[in-house]
């Protein structure tokens, strides 16, 4: 509404200008040129200001500006990715100077760091979480924008700040893109006898790896991954050329002995020995039906089964890697509670069943002398038996590209108060300048 202003105050002027008496020169030369020279003189002329203030002020009550700052909820990507150079600074670096400004006028703010577990601090003042802010680091394998937001707007009903190098998520009010396309090698996964590597440049780049005191040369595709084969089981590992990121330039593979607790059963001494686990609490093996997820690892056996069915289908799955089931013949363990999903399935219904941290399988006496049991049960261990280093995340290698910034739309509530002081300027107006009664004549 304000590209009205300009037109407005010129046809208030003009309309005045037209309705002023004109000055006519028939009382003679004299008196021409005397009020000729005075019209020349510049001299302020009340009335047509406050009509011009009524009017502005009336176009500025249309647009209807915020009275003050309003609250607003800031989330800072705070994932590895934020640590990448742009010149002398970091992305995270950028994202702080545009939030500063905002944060340092709003009234009331909460701030959060959106890495693997997003943090919150305030509500507060905005200018109270300024320590805060610049204290942030960024070195997490991912953000988690979505949880984040969420967080912040359970604390606080304002407009959500996003400042990311990510896209900008959906529903936000406000989003601050930083970040250029950077190149960047990095060590993006490892496992045993080899590493995976990343390049988030627009051309083949070559990396250069220290392994054990050896510098392999391996050429990256662009926007791609390549591996690096035939590498010790364990090892540690140096990237010599990362560019943009350095977080993502060594990483490190090694095993370890979980710790396992079983029930007293020759099979399952004879197994866990024969996988070299160690005595302990960190993965348990249980005799019974799941009640739900378990709160640790566990590996679960039915305490009994139905008659033996063919195994008709399998869901592809890691714990799968190496096991041929299709074919087998497995008894129908009692069905488990809770968000379970069948892992082999048969006419009847699911045979075998997992779920996050955990697995179930048909009683131990009817799969124990199977050779897809000691298979099944060292994939189950291998997350808890290969240690990892590093970032690893082929996300974060690749640098994400960020959209263009915007900014909320302020709310307005100054705009009833313009128009009653707009209403209270015309309204002195017309009492300075009301037509005054012609005097009677005698």
């Amino acid at each position: 509404m304000l590209w009205l202003l300009l037109p407005v105050l010129l046809l208030v002027y003009l309309l005045y200008r037209a309705r002023r008496p004109r000055v006519r020169p028939w009382a003679g030369v004299w008196l021409w040129s005397r009020g000729r020279r005075r019209r020349l003189r510049p001299r302020w002329d009340l009335r047509l200001l406050l009509l011009l203030l009524g009017a502005a002020l009336m176009v500025l009550a249309l647009e209807d500006p915020p009275l003050g700052p309003s609250p607003l909820v800031l989330v800072v990507d705070a994932s590895a990715s934020m640590a990448a150079r742009e010149g002398a600074k970091t992305r995270l670096d950028l994202a702080k100077e545009r939030l500063l400004p905002l944060l340092e006028r709003t009234p009331e703010a909460v701030l959060v760091r959106a890495g693997e577990r997003p943090e919150a601090f305030g509500p507060a003042p905005g200018i109270a979480l300024k320590g805060r802010l610049l204290e942030l680091e960024a070195q997490d394998r991912e953000a988690r924008l979505e949880e984040a937001i969420a967080l912040g707007r359970r604390l606080l009903k304002a407009p959500v700040v996003v400042a990311s190098d990510a896209p900008p998520p959906p529903g936000v009010e406000g989003y601050i893109g930083v970040g250029t396309p950077q190149e960047n090698l990095g060590i993006a996964a490892v496992a045993p006898g080899f590493l995976a590597l990343g390049n988030s440049a627009g051309r083949t780049l070559t990396a250069r790896v220290e392994v054990g005191g050896k510098v392999e040369e391996v050429p990256v595709p662009p926007g791609g991954f390549a591996r690096l084969e035939k590498l010790p089981s364990t090892f540690t590992a140096r990237l010599l050329n990362g560019d943009a990121l350095d977080l993502d330039d060594q990483a490190s593979f090694g095993l370890r002995r979980p710790g396992v607790v079983y029930p007293k059963a020759p099979a399952l001494e004879r197994l866990f020995l024969l996988l070299g686990t160690a005595p302990g609490d960190e993965v348990e093996v249980r005799i019974g039906v799941p009640e739900g997820l378990p709160d640790r690892p566990t590996l679960y056996l039915a305490p009994q089964g139905g008659n033996p069915v063919p195994v008709l289908a399998t869901t592809p799955h890691p714990l799968l890697e190496g096991v041929a089931l299709l074919g087998e013949r497995l008894p129908s363990p009692p069905p488990p509670k809770g968000p379970w999903q069948p892992l082999a399935e048969g006419e009847e219904g699911g045979l075998i069943f997992f779920s996050e941290k955990g697995l179930y399988l048909p009683p131990l006496a009817a799969i124990q002398d199977r050779p897809f049991f000691p298979i099944l049960v060292y994939n189950f261990l291998r997350p808890y038996r290969e240690v990892r280093s590093g970032l690893l995340s082929p996300g974060e290698t690749l640098l994400p590209t960020p959209g263009p910034s915007f900014l909320p739309k302020e709310q307005g509530g100054a705009g009833r108060y313009l128009a009653l002081l707009a209403a209270m300027v015309l309204l002195l107006e017309a009492f300075l300048f009301r037509p005054r009664p012609e005097a009677q004549k005698g």
